[in-house]
């Protein structure tokens, strides 16, 4: 560390700002090395959820959904999106939400990984965020059951990150006929 001189000001003003451009170099260097997640933030039941961008393939306005007699309730049919066929998960009925509010703009977000691809429905899509990883808490007492089971994090303010990779591997997703 240079000691400042008592002496000459010129001096020890050129010290000090070259101090202050190096401290706000390291905490650019710092912020910019934070590790962090970005999101897509949606609202289910009057909670907030989040998944990562990362296997998210896209988001589209729910059309006209096919249901398809015999499977679980949480699947609520099939949708053709451009020729391609996608069924749709309601997660709400898998992790048990209770919601009786009416949806005036339901949206589908498209997850995709190499083995699996599903749209989940979201009630609305708030947008994307990026979180510091370091701002996730990794569990949350008041959650249980398979919300638990698929839960990645939460945040500060109550988003519930989903473990994408966890319901893109679940079997209880794949359903034979």
């Amino acid at each position: 560390m240079t000691r400042l001189p008592d002496n000459n000001p010129a001096t020890r003003d050129a010290i000090l700002a070259e101090r202050a451009q190096q401290l706000a170099r390291q905490a650019a260097d710092a912020s910019r090395s934070e590790a962090v997640l970005t999101v897509v933030v949606f609202r289910m039941a009057h909670e907030t959820y989040a998944l990562e961008m990362r296997r998210i393939r896209g988001i589209h306005p729910l059309a006209d959904i096919t249901k398809i007699p015999g499977v679980p309730d949480f699947i609520r049919g099939i949708l053709n999106l451009r020729g391609e066929i996608i069924s749709v998960v309601d997660l709400k009925i898998f992790f048990d939400l209770t919601d009786d509010a009416p949806v005036r703009s339901p949206q589908v977000i498209i997850l995709s990984s190499d083995d699996m691809e599903f749209g989940i429905l979201a009630d609305d899509i708030l947008g994307i965020r990026d979180i510091p990883e370091t701002r996730i808490q990794k569990s949350l007492p008041t959650l249980s059951g398979v919300r638990a089971d698929y839960l990645k994090g939460i945040t500060a303010g109550g988003t519930v990150i989903i473990d994408d990779a966890k319901l893109l591997s679940d079997k209880k997703m794949c359903i034979t006929l």
